[in-house]
């Protein structure tokens, strides 16, 4: 291994790894230095008696002509991936409805207009705005040779602080539809009225660009990036866990170090993981910001879960039939995320439950509990009580499965900690509440000069779309340099 770079990034996320795949691509030699054996953060598949899932990743905007892929081709590595659409965006399945949500915006436009008619001209508007707000968004990131215009630019500076909720409100009034547009609250982890109408673009985004599956599971988009940096004279390190950064008086990071005292330099520096650890723990404390600290204090982790994979025998497709599926015991979805901040389950009011379109995975399904990493004072007794309360609910949902469940894996907010390094097993980087939304994402810059954040604590947000977006950002701001 040299220690001649100009680049090293902390931790192998999507962001870190698009980050480091456009620098490598354009001739700068990049190290990426993993802790764990696996690289790719939430993007990780892994194997359990011949069954393979996806840790967390299910569902992924990647329309041919969307960003995503246009990112992918930029790298030369969209054809490496065989992408699949889903059956819909989302099937919500509650008390007051059940319902798919085409992840086709003409499509979705009529059946809503037909399944709604009173609410017609009210929909289109709806749509119409959604979709502005989204290509207003989409012209933020700027063409894909740039960097973004703006990190900070709020959606709408007169919007900053409205939520979800009154957003829809403002056009819809049936209250079933209504519901319809909240539920898309799983993909962001706040329930509508805490969350900012950021959430319009996740809602609109699986109608124009799609929701997606990568054959193979999302690691495989993990190897790919990875691909790029090694082809082009880089290295991605696994088993290299960086436990400090060293920091010159001139403001500048130095060298990265592990746990044996091995130092590996470069000129810049990406940071792929929690700014808890990396300015709470990896920068020393001489070194460190008060400001960021003080910042970092005023802030929350998003909501964890507790995930249980199930290996099925035979096609899973005739338990649960939409590759996504959004079940709730409760219409009142404030309710529901109120319980879920409010401490350990009562009981299972909620479920998401995943079905990969990949024929290689049919047999396979994920069921995913929100819960709070300081939810359970023990969570490897927890997520056992847990995840089979998840389990026995499913089969009272779909029908009895459960003689047909060969494998059963389960996985707590303190196991993502523990592989993948989010303070608090966060599944979105900071908590995306309405009043701070804007404020609260950490920028890509940092109080070092060479060094940068990029993936879903920063200000682009969460998801694979804001993650990719964030490392190509901050791949132009080094190239510029």
């Amino acid at each position: 291994m040299s220690n001649d770079f100009d680049v090293i990034i902390i931790g192998s996320g999507i962001g870190g790894l698009t980050c480091g795949a456009f620098l490598a691509r354009q001739g700068m030699r990049v190290a990426v230095c993993e802790k764990h054996f696996q690289i790719g953060g939430y993007a990780q598949n892994f194997t359990r008696k011949g069954f393979t899932f996806d840790s967390c990743v299910h569902s992924v905007s990647m329309a041919d002509d969307g960003f995503i892929c246009g990112l992918l081709t930029r790298l030369g590595i969209r054809d490496d991936l065989i992408i699949t659409p889903n059956s819909c965006s989302m099937h919500v399945k509650s008390p007051a409805v059940e319902y798919s949500v085409p992840a086709h915006l003409d499509t979705l436009r009529d059946q809503l207009c037909n399944d709604f008619p009173q609410e017609k001209d009210s929909i289109i508007a709806l749509l119409s705005d959604m979709t502005d707000k989204f290509f207003m968004f989409k012209k933020n990131l700027g063409p894909l040779t740039r960097p973004l215009v703006r990190t900070d630019a709020p959606i709408d500076i007169a919007e900053a602080t409205c939520s979800y909720e009154e957003y829809i409100a403002r056009f819809i009034r049936d209250r079933t539809l209504k519901h319809i547009f909240h539920s898309i609250w799983p993909f962001a982890g706040n329930a509508p009225s805490y969350a900012p109408v950021f959430n319009a673009l996740i809602f609109i985004v699986h109608a124009l660009e799609g929701s997606h599956h990568v054959k193979g599971g999302f690691g495989t988009l993990a190897h790919a990036l990875a691909g790029v940096i090694t082809h082009y004279n880089g290295e991605v390190i696994t088993g290299w866990p960086v436990c400090g950064l060293k920091t010159g008086n001139d403001k500048r990071a130095v060298a990265v170090v592990n746990a044996q005292g091995k130092e590996l330099a470069a000129r810049f520096f990406v940071s792929n993981i929690s700014p808890y650890v990396l300015h709470r723990s990896l920068v020393a404390p001489e070194a460190r910001n008060r400001l960021w600290i003080k910042r970092l204090e005023r802030l929350a982790p998003s909501v964890s879960a507790v995930c249980v994979y199930l290996g099925i025998e035979g096609d899973a497709s005739d338990i649960v039939k939409d590759n996504v599926t959004f079940w709730f015991a409760s219409d009142d979805h404030e309710a529901t995320y109120a319980r879920v901040l409010s401490g350990p389950p009562d009981e299972i009011d909620h479920l998401l439950v995943m079905r990969p379109p990949d024929p290689e995975h049919k047999s396979t399904m994920t069921l995913i509990f929100f819960a709070r990493a300081d939810a359970a004072p023990d969570w490897s007794v927890a997520k056992k009580v847990i995840a089979q309360a998840m389990v026995a609910k499913a089969n009272a949902l779909f029908g009895d499965f459960s003689k047909r469940i060969l494998v059963t894996e389960a996985a707590s907010p303190a196991t993502f900690e523990r592989y993948t390094g989010n303070s608090g097993g966060a599944l979105y980087g900071f908590e995306n509440a309405r009043d701070l939304y804007g404020q609260s994402k950490i920028p890509l810059t940092t109080p070092f000069h060479n060094l940068y954040q990029a993936g879903h604590w920063t200000k682009t947000g969460s998801g694979i779309y804001n993650v990719m977006s964030s490392g190509k950002s901050v791949a132009d701001m080094i190239l510029s340099r």
